[in-house]
């Protein structure tokens, strides 16, 4: 069974990398896959702390990144969604250049590398050096985090960024601003949207919610800013699977509304 590697990339802390790959993930459940999720950021396990079934590496020991390529090997996964720490800079991608890329593709591993930008310059910055590194080896989606502002001018007009653009044609998605309250309350409770949406004020959930949550409104606001990304996700999945019809098709079967 072939097997796609989602990967998180880039130094900047604070760009929306693990909140990119919670969407991704959720996304993925919500239509029937089981991703094997693996979480190397071996000082705030931040993936971890969302999805309790992630697999936690620690990146100090040697070649313990190996982990995820074993997995992808496997042949038991047809998606692995791993999350890199904040700060991950030079050892990593040193790593990532080390591998066999086309005996890799000949086995059936396809690499995707999930970004996240912001209107921070630095933000881009550390994910361009990433790119430039990893150049055609690897598939591109670049989440456009609005969370501090739609002017991304450092990703939408650069040299280096609209070089990047043309040459990799990268599929996007875009994170609107979320009400900082909602965000907040996400963060401390340790909940996805998915988990908002799949508990009631008329459950044993509300107490998990909160009452910031659980109001109708709220969980209404909610299920439709993450319909908005799912939408764009489907599109993703269209481009990068357009080869491969068992894949799109059974995204599409198992659509939640």
């Amino acid at each position: 069974m072939s097997c796609t590697l989602f990967f998180t990339a880039g130094a900047k802390g604070g760009s929306g990398k693990t909140t990119a790959a919670k969407f991704l993930i959720t996304y993925l459940r919500e239509h029937g896959e089981l991703p094997l999720l693996m979480d190397l950021d071996d000082e705030n396990h931040t993936l971890a702390r969302f999805f309790l079934d992630a697999l936690q590496i620690k990146l100090h020991q040697e070649f313990a990144q190996d982990v995820v390529i074993e997995k992808a090997l496997s042949g038991e996964h047809r998606f692995i969604v791993a999350d890199l720490k904040a700060g991950t800079g030079h050892d990593v991608l040193k790593w990532f250049l080390t591998l066999p890329f086309e005996e890799l593709k000949d086995r059936g591993v396809r690499l995707v590398c999930l970004g996240s930008v912001t209107s921070a310059p630095d933000s881009v910055q550390s994910f361009l050096n990433w790119a430039a590194a990893l150049a055609h080896h690897v598939d591109y989606v670049i989440f456009r985090n609005l969370k501090d502002g739609d002017n991304l001018y450092d990703y939408d007009q650069t040299r280096q960024a609209l070089e990047f653009r043309g040459t990799y044609d990268p599929d996007h998605v875009t994170l609107e601003k979320l009400s900082p309250l909602y965000q907040t309350e996400l963060e401390i409770r340790k909940l996805t949207i998915t988990e908002v949406l799949g508990l009631t004020d008329r459950t044993s959930g509300e107490e998990r919610i909160g009452p910031i949550l659980s109001p109708l409104l709220a969980r209404a606001r909610l299920r439709n800013y993450q319909r908005g990304i799912y939408e764009q996700l489907n599109q993703v999945m269209e481009r990068l699977f357009h080869a491969e019809l068992n894949v799109v098709d059974s995204l599409r079967g198992t659509a939640h509304g």
